[in-house]
């Protein structure tokens, strides 16, 4: 019973030394999904002290496993660290917040805020986000180049653009549903120069053989897609429709034949009596007269 009694209340002391093992405890993290390499990216971190805990230690922020600044509000201070490369162009912390504003870095990186408490325990709570540098497309991709109507045996060459991103957009074709990788029906994906702010532009040429597809009854629907590479894909569309001439049948054009050498006899059969009436008569008019 005493070492029952015993191992009680060990429990018990350490039930509660973990209850308290977290004196600040982070409320919010807002780290920026997608970051704009043309803007800053502003970081934010808020915390609440829980009661009869010791005050704040420090508020560090880190990029992976760097550490990028650190707050320490008893003494005062906060300091920036450039190991990393990245760059803490400003920061406003107090004892209920710390947010930063740092200058985006390329690839995908992931952020941490670390709250501590002063001794004895310096007891840590922390919190994690990605953000990734990347600028979706402001525009739908858009198909030029379509004609009003493809004769029967034609073909047709349309484009697609999709608008500045980065990184750059995957563009894909598809004809009524169907994809097309055939190089000699779609081109390579291409990919323009960098503009200013580092963002492409990508365009992709589809060559289009109407009689190749058995499922156009007098159209073909055309699609674009791109995607730019973020996480999840960024996809967007556009869809249009090609419009064919078809092809006559040569049932229909035997039977507008038939059609035509019957009226023929038909005109024939009919100037044939009115003919030998007027030769009749022609023959009789000698006799007539005399």
């Amino acid at each position: 019973m005493f070492i029952l009694k015993i191992l009680k209340f060990s429990i018990k002391i350490l039930c509660s030394f973990a209850a308290r093992t977290v004196s600040h405890t982070i409320t919010q993290l807002d780290v920026p999904r997608w970051a704009d390499p043309r803007r800053e990216a502003e970081l934010r971190c808020q915390y609440t002290r829980n009661p009869k805990d010791p005050p704040l230690h420090s508020v560090k922020w880190y990029r992976d496993t760097d550490e990028i600044f650190r707050y320490t509000p008893q003494e005062l201070e906060t300091r920036a660290f450039n190991s990393s490369g990245i760059s803490v162009t400003n920061c406003s912390c107090d004892l209920r917040s710390c947010n930063i504003t740092v200058r985006p870095e390329r690839g995908t990186a992931r952020y941490t805020c670390e709250v501590s408490s002063e001794a004895p325990r310096f007891a840590v709570d922390k919190r994690s986000a990605n953000m990734t540098l990347a600028v979706l497309p402001e525009y739908d991709p858009l198909i030029t180049g379509l004609p009003t109507l493809v004769q029967a045996g034609e073909q047709a060459m349309v484009n697609c653009t999709s608008d500045y991103s980065l990184p750059a957009a995957t563009i894909d074709w598809f004809v009524d549903s169907e994809p097309q990788e055939d190089p000699q029906i779609t081109s390579e994906n291409h990919i323009s120069g960098a503009d200013g702010d580092g963002l492409r532009a990508s365009w992709r040429t589809l060559h289009v053989f109407p009689d190749d597809y058995a499922s156009h009854r007098g159209h073909l629907s055309l699609r674009c897609r791109s995607i730019v590479a973020t996480w999840p894909p960024n996809e967007r569309s556009m869809s249009v429709r090609l419009f064919v001439q078809q092809r006559q049948h040569v049932s229909s054009y035997m039977f507008s034949k038939n059609n035509a050498v019957a009226s023929s006899c038909s005109c024939v059969f009919r100037l044939q009596p009115q003919l030998w009436t007027f030769l009749l008569l022609m023959t009789k008019v000698p006799f007539l007269v005399k």
